[in-house]
């Protein structure tokens, strides 16, 4: 249990380990790929390579839901867009064009946001239920501890859904999809300096907000 107030222990590190711990698609993260790498399996995968495809999939797609986890209302609807946004994205393998400085995975999330953001233009009412993620087995943990991550990440995501929609974007991208502060203001064009600035402001706002959501659910922070 964290100790303290969130307010002020609020860590950038903290808010990357809880969309983490929301990602759980394929049961544990894929195993860690270089950029050049990725781009052997983009152009193994453009020539119709099924095994590249699957495991361009199997390496991005855990970090596609934590990019539009909290950009939508449920887990169920994050993982129908994780899946309509991975499928754009090997659908359209041969329009991807590698850029200096700019990964894969900046392509790929970019195409994952405005597949949510059109999810959320189009929003139907009756799309309310929060779906569920399969169980992943894990070490012994205590079971009280348990209860107080999904508190946690139930509070983070309320409070991640009232920022403002650039502002959510942005802290999804950087603790979603672990893009740098560059490569997210390649995609706003704006200057990094700015988009560290909101960073450094959203998470101020939300550690008060997951404070305020946990005290007002009788857990303390």
């Amino acid at each position: 249990m964290l100790s303290g107030t969130l307010g002020t222990v609020f860590s950038a590190s903290w808010l990357s380990s809880l969309l983490k711990a929301l990602s759980a698609l394929s049961g544990a993260e894929a195993e860690p790929l270089d950029e050049p790498a990725v781009l052997r399996l983009v152009e193994l995968a453009r020539s119709g390579d099924r095994a590249a495809r699957q495991r361009l999939y199997r390496h991005h797609v855990d970090r596609v839901f934590r990019t539009v986890r909290g950009l939508l209302r449920s887990d169920a609807e994050a993982e129908d867009v994780t899946q309509d946004a991975m499928l754009i994205a090997l659908t359209s393998l041969k329009r991807y064009s590698p850029r200096s400085g700019t990964p894969f995975a900046a392509w790929l999330t970019a195409i994952a946001v405005n597949t949510a953001r059109r999810r959320f233009r189009r929003r139907r009412p009756e799309i309310t239920a929060t779906g569920e993620l399969p169980d992943v087995p894990a070490a012994e943990t205590d079971p009280g501890d348990d209860i107080d991550s999904a508190k946690q990440r139930a509070a983070l995501l309320r409070a991640v859904a009232e920022l403002e929609p650039r502002e959510r974007e942005i802290v999804s991208l950087r603790y979603g999809a672990e893009l740098t502060a560059a490569e997210i203001a390649a995609q706003f064009r704006m200057k990094p300096a700015n988009v560290r600035k909101i960073l450094e402001r959203a998470r101020n706002r939300l550690g008060e907000r997951v404070d305020a959501i946990m005290k007002s659910t009788g857990v303390s922070a």
